[in-house]
């Protein structure tokens, strides 16, 4: 992987792959997919609107919104590789991702138990403002996922320069 995709920025991207960019720019940037997918919709339906790519050898997935015209508008990544604040963040555990989170000014604004009998350990805590999800299994983050900034209508992506 390139080291100038290294760093988790939300509201940005993962260090020059930017929200925003084309899916044509961002197979120059980082090569074909290893799986493309239709992701389900509200009502688990496939979406023909949402493409997701995954990537296999760092562990991330790019999602593709066709009301914004095909780019870029959600990262998930689960591969310590990539970093958040210079920290590898995936494999954390939970009370220091919280004080790392509180130490950078970015306040929770939702934690929820999302156990089930496959999972029986798995949490999520976002942060609305900061368009930030941490997903953790047995007190230890597995999964990071980044959204643009957006508007304060709710709905209007702001797209990073």
């Amino acid at each position: 992987m390139k080291k100038e995709i290294k760093e988790i920025i939300p509201g940005v991207g993962l260090g020059t792959l930017k929200f925003g960019m084309t899916r044509d720019e961002v197979k120059k940037l980082v090569g074909k997919p290893d799986e493309v997918e239709n992701l389900p919709g509200f009502e688990e339906e496939v979406n023909d609107e949402l493409e997701s790519w995954h990537y296999d050898e760092h562990e991330f997935s790019l999602v593709f919104d066709a009301d914004y015209d095909w780019r870029l508008v959600s990262i998930a990544v689960s591969d310590p590789y990539f970093t958040f604040h210079g920290k590898n963040i995936i494999g954390m555990d939970k009370q220091e991702t919280l004080d790392l989170l509180s130490n950078l000014g970015i306040e929770i604004s939702n934690e929820e138990d999302l156990s089930d009998d496959e999972n029986p350990n798995l949490e999520l805590i976002e942060s609305e403002d900061a368009g930030l999800m941490v997903w953790f299994a047995d007190d230890e983050v597995i999964e990071i996922q980044i959204l643009p900034d957006v508007e304060e209508d709710g709905e209007t992506l702001i797209w990073p320069e």
